[in-house]
């Protein structure tokens, strides 16, 4: 017999409770990747000037910290045996490159989210004004209900949609001043 979706929950949120996130002597929560080959650690795309990161390299430390608050501090610990010392320096630089883009990115979407709820609140205002100003009962509900979806579009964007930025900058913010740790495998056979 089946286990009910009931049972099958109890049983997974029971074995993620003792769940635990490694930390290092600073408190930063540790992400450990092994690159057994780096050829696709950087993308093909960027330039010596400014390398970036690989969207799998990206994707790997995103997917490792989905179920950390965007509060916690983060050290990347780099297990390889193929990086040298050149190329550490490199991909500290593509990975903070990288992030800087995703961080100035998401600073421009706020302030442009800001321009308008500025200009939907000034509109939404200015149609409930009219609204009280028009004699006729159905165009002036019908404009009143206009106004005040605006103005619920404000809010929706200034409270909800600027929130979800910010939480996202905060962990760009984390991913390019984490600490970046370079060590050998240990077992190489493996």
């Amino acid at each position: 017999m089946k286990p009910s979706f009931r049972q099958t929950k109890k049983d997974v949120d029971q074995r993620l409770s003792g769940r635990r996130r490694n930390r290092d002597s600073e408190g930063c929560i540790i992400i450990d990747m092994t690159v057994k080959n780096d050829d696709d650690f950087l993308s093909v795309y960027s330039t010596n000037q400014t390398p970036v990161i690989s969207t799998g390299v990206a994707d790997f430390i995103e997917n490792s910290t989905h179920s950390v608050s965007p509060r916690e501090r983060f050290a990347l610990h780099i297990h390889s045996n193929c990086i040298d010392d050149g190329e550490k320096n490199e991909y500290a630089a593509a990975i903070k490159e990288y992030y800087a883009e995703k961080y100035i990115a998401g600073k421009k979407e706020r302030d442009l989210n800001r321009m308008i709820i500025s200009i939907l609140i000034f509109v939404g205002i200015t149609v409930l004004a009219l609204a009280f100003q028009i004699k006729n009962a159905v165009w002036s509900e019908a404009i009143d209900i206009a106004a005040w979806v605006l103005l619920w579009e404000a809010v929706d964007i200034g409270v909800f949609k600027n929130r979800e930025i910010n939480l996202r900058r905060r962990r760009y913010l984390a991913y390019m001043s984490m600490k970046i740790v370079y060590d050998p495998i240990e077992n190489p056979s493996s």
